[in-house]
């Protein structure tokens, strides 16, 4: 009989190691007002805060602080974390991720769970917005308005 393992293709796409999975980052849902003939979102709440591994797909155009050319829409970067047994992580959910220099908003553009056993859950996301302090004033415009994920009690990513 077939090791089911087996079946995962590794060529594009190999299973991430726990040395791999080294970037903190929130997953975060979207909590709309619904208004006359549009929805506005008013704020992004944190759910799970937790491990990843983040590789990029393509070069992105960012022009200040915001993906140009229709780049918004294209999946610019593989997100990939332990798959969270209690969350649906689902298309329009977002990505933040922060280090000590920038803090970047990505959208959820597509969720695959990597071979099909329920224990990597592989995001493809786009840039939404980034805010680096390494930015130029004078030729760069930081964003005017800039959210942070609520702190909720935190989910553990269980192993």
């Amino acid at each position: 009989m077939a090791d089911p393992r087996s079946s995962i293709q590794v060529t594009k796409r190999r299973l991430p190691t726990v040395g791999e999975l080294r970037e903190l980052v929130w997953v975060c849902t979207t909590v709309e007002k619904p208004d006359m003939n549009v929805s506005t979102i008013t704020r992004r709440p944190g759910v799970i805060h937790v491990r990843a591994r983040i590789r990029p797909l393509s070069g992105a155009m960012i022009l200040d602080y915001q993906a140009v050319f229709g780049e918004a829409e294209k999946p610019t970067t593989e997100i990939t974390v332990r798959n969270p047994p209690d969350v649906k992580v689902d298309v329009r959910h977002w990505i933040f991720h922060a280090t000590t220099v920038y803090e970047t908003w990505y959208k959820v553009r597509t969720v695959e769970d990597m071979g099909g056993f329920n224990r990597f859950l592989m995001m493809r996301c786009s840039i939404e917005q980034t805010k680096d302090l390494r930015s130029d004033p004078a030729t760069q415009q930081l964003p005017q308005r800039w959210d942070d994920p609520d702190a909720p009690p935190r989910v553990p990513d269980q192993i």
